[in-house]
């Protein structure tokens, strides 16, 4: 049987969701792959390049960056509360592994997991133009204003094991920090 990073993500999302992420080792992973070690760092770093890999493809699969829909504050509110859906459906027991594994894996921030930073900041400056946004800050800590309130938000979630609306609190910040 051909193993694909797509099949180790599947494999692995699995076994994560039966016995938690910790619990988990690659080498379990391979165990039940029937694969290699080396197979399976022929195509990740570890276990948070693996969560990384699907979860950027699980937001790429489900996430459109819509550019039709009305003006750049829209558009950009559109895109967070997909964001924000996505989030929610995949649980704040894997966002927070997700979070620690951006930072492990020094990974970039959520939006570049469309490479969507130079649009984001494009869309924030218009919306600026337009007088949909009224802030002297520059467009760019904007954005991270609104990424720093999300990861706080998930860290809160999964601190709180999930007991509040997610896509609330991250409209909720989108509309403080974009107003």
């Amino acid at each position: 049987m051909i193993t694909t990073k797509e099949n180790m993500c599947e494999t692995a999302i699995q076994m994560f969701r039966e016995h938690g992420y910790e619990n988990i080792s690659i080498n379990m992973i391979c165990n039940r792959l029937q694969v290699t070690r080396g197979s399976f760092y022929h195509h990740f770093e570890g276990k948070s390049d693996l969560l990384l890999y699907w979860f950027s493809s699980q937001a790429r699969m489900h996430i459109k960056l819509a550019l039709d829909i009305g003006s750049p504050k829209q558009i950009l509110k559109k895109h967070a509360l997909d964001y924000a859906n996505i989030i929610e459906k995949v649980g704040h027991d894997f966002m927070y592994h997700i979070l620690l594994a951006e930072f492990e894996l020094q990974g970039k921030h959520f939006h570049t997991y469309f490479n969507a930073e130079g649009l984001s900041i494009d869309l924030i400056q218009k919306a600026i133009e337009n007088n949909e946004i009224h802030s002297t800050r520059t467009p760019k800590d904007l954005l991270d204003t609104f990424v720093a309130g999300v990861i706080g938000v998930i860290v809160l979630w999964k601190l709180e094991q999930g007991q509040f609306d997610i896509s609330k609190k991250i409209d909720l910040i989108f509309e403080v920090t974009y107003r």
